[in-house]
């Protein structure tokens, strides 16, 4: 049964601080009496709001203006485009505006409480103040999906949340929630998900939904966030994290990157043999207390288990980074087992391989959320390329332009050894995932162009850009691959050198009503570049319409003349008006005709 949740009181002192300020009272001015006083005042509030308004509508007009005459005089600067969109680090996070959101509500469900918060992904922020409900799992799976259920939705109530959410869940929460254990950690996994989408889903929608172990949100924590973000600690290295708690959890991080699909996530995290024996029986974890009967053997099971962890990497590490959780890392367990002369087996493996073994500080319990937001922010991000990758498999007429980095979250979640490399079964798996039915040898023909029997990412980059280069018209979510169009000079044959750029948004009916008469144009117009920008498909996407072009209505036009320096903008104009389309880009076909010509 769930429990009536308490907000945890960071911020009640600054709350209460604000509730006992008070506002002194206030005498009428002199010569004015008492009953006179309020219909002054009342009078001078209306002018003082009259005023207010005017002021307003006096600096909208003015913005207006400005605006109309900008638009119609703006290029862009080479050294101006640039600094606005150099990808802005933080950790391993490489490129924060091509994020597909930048706020997620991240949550982690453990078996005696669900605990959640909104993150900011970009600064790993928490937007609001987190919040906690309390619960208790036991032997009967149907009643524990019911708990879980009703702690879902309360804290999803709680913070009125309808956008991306992302939850993790301990390897004892999956157990309680599914019958049988022989199944694998994927089957298992993919059942647990499907259990909380469904329990969130039952009364109101949400923009999108990823679960995972909650290891996935430690590790992504350190590297971003943690002790671990540093260049100089994952750039083209290997890093292993293993969360400590009941069970052992490791996930592994290669040149930054989550390697998805680890032999460590079947062997480990979903092996029920590794569970640390609890005080507290079965459904409540606490580790034996230091001192106390059977600690040094309890102690040895725990390096046996980490060793063995470390000796399964077909590759050597770089860095070990041990994350205590739960109520491991609220007791003085962690220091003791991790002290110099504890763990022994683990300690010499970790330096035989000329490794780091680190210890992550447990700053906050609010750790595990923030990287859980960011798991749930990368899985949209690959589920948005996905559907890009489909569309060039599947000879789309409408392709969808991705940035190098959109590009590389297609190749890791393909790449299912973490080699930096697809094999042809790789491959073959991913166009079963995807549905696709493609002739597998001549695809590699395609991809494979050195011929050496596998494909690596600059391979999947000339061929996915050679595809994208072909296409008439192009859908693109990154402000970074509009730029690699517009700044090519030297376009294919078929093309010219104008180029449309039309920015919608998702919730744009307007935009979506104009979506035949835009492809039947892009037939019409075959000298013209058609390119669709989708505002609100990343961050750096809602910067620049909002900020380099001024969008404030869609669907918005702007036909630039290609150039290194960022294009020059010929014409603009908003709205879905077919005529105002048509007379509009004829004029700017005929006044390139009259400037080729003179140039000639």
């Amino acid at each position: 049964m769930s429990s009536i949740g308490e907000p945890i009181p960071w911020a009640a002192a600054a709350r209460s601080s604000a509730s006992r300020v008070t506002r002194p009272a206030t005498a009428p001015p002199p010569g004015v009496s008492s009953l006179e006083a309020p219909r002054q005042a009342k009078v001078s509030l209306l002018k003082a709001a009259l005023a207010v308004g005017v002021a307003r509508r006096l600096r909208s007009l003015r913005s207006s203006q400005r605006s109309r005459r900008g638009r119609w005089r703006f290029q862009l600067r080479a050294e101006d485009w640039s600094k606005e969109m150099q990808p802005r680090e933080t950790g391993a996070l490489v490129s924060v505006s091509e994020l597909p959101k930048v706020e997620a509500l991240g949550i982690e469900l453990r078996q005696t409480s669900g605990y959640a918060a909104p993150v900011n992904v970009q600064t790993g922020e928490l937007v609001r103040e987190p919040f906690r409900i309390k619960h208790e799992l036991g032997p009967d799976v149907q009643k524990n999906i019911q708990t879980i259920a009703g702690t879902l939705q309360k804290l999803k109530k709680h913070f009125g949340w309808n956008k991306v959410i992302g939850c993790s869940v301990t390897k004892a929460v999956m157990e309680s929630l599914i019958e049988g254990s022989n199944e694998s950690y994927y089957t298992r996994r993919a059942k647990v998900e499907t259990i909380l989408r469904q329990s969130l889903a039952k009364r109101s929608q949400m923009a999108f939904f990823h679960s995972d172990i909650h290891t996935v949100g430690a590790g992504y924590h350190e590297l971003v966030w943690g002790d671990s973000r540093s260049k100089d600690v994952w750039r083209k290295k290997t890093v292993l994290v293993c969360t400590l708690g009941r069970n052992i959890g490791a996930i592994l991080f290669m040149d930054g990157r989550r390697v998805r699909n680890s032999p460590l996530n079947e062997l480990y995290t979903s092996n029920r043999s590794a569970s640390l024996k609890s005080d507290a029986g079965e459904y409540k974890f606490v580790p034996p207390t230091p001192g106390s009967e059977g600690f040094d053997e309890w102690v040895e099971t725990l390096d046996g288990y980490l060793a063995e962890i470390t000796n399964s990497l077909p590759s050597g590490i770089d860095r070990m980074v041990l994350v205590p959780t739960g109520r491991m890392a609220r007791t003085s367990v962690a220091e003791v087992i991790l002290a110099s002369d504890q763990l022994a087996k683990t300690r010499q493996l970790v330096a035989d391989r000329g490794a780091d073994l680190v210890v992550a500080e447990t700053e906050s319990e609010a750790n595990i959320i923030r990287g859980t937001a960011l798991d749930a922010i990368f899985e949209l991000q690959v589920n948005q390329a996905q559907r890009a990758l489909d569309g060039v498999l599947n000879d789309s007429k409408i392709l969808q332009h991705l940035s190098t980095v959109q590009l590389h979250a297609i190749f890791d979640q393909m790449d299912v050894d973490g080699d930096g490399s697809l094999e042809p079964q790789e491959i073959n798996r991913a166009l079963t995932l995807l549905g696709i039915d493609r002739d597998l040898e001549r695809l590699l023909e395609e991809l494979d162009t050195t011929q050496d029997g596998v494909v690596s990412f600059d391979e999947f980059l000339a061929w996915w850009r050679k595809n994208i280069m072909e296409a008439r018209c192009v859908v693109t979510t990154s402000a970074k691959a509009w730029q690699s169009i517009v700044t090519n000079v030297n376009p294919p044959m078929n093309f010219g050198p104008l180029v449309l750029l039309k920015v919608t948004f998702t919730f744009c009916r307007s935009c979506r009503a104009f979506e035949p008469k835009w492809r039947k144009y892009s037939d019409q117009y075959k000298d013209i570049r058609f390119v669709e920008l989708v505002g609100n498909g990343t961050v750096g996407a809602m910067e620049f319409c909002t900020q380099e072009l001024g969008v404030k209505a869609s669907p918005a036009f702007f036909v630039f003349r290609r150039g290194t320096d960022g294009g020059q903008l010929v014409m603009s104009w908003t709205g879905a008006s077919v005529e105002k389309f048509e007379t509009n880009l004829d004029t700017c076909i005929q006044q390139e005709a009259e400037r080729q010509a003179c140039d000639a």
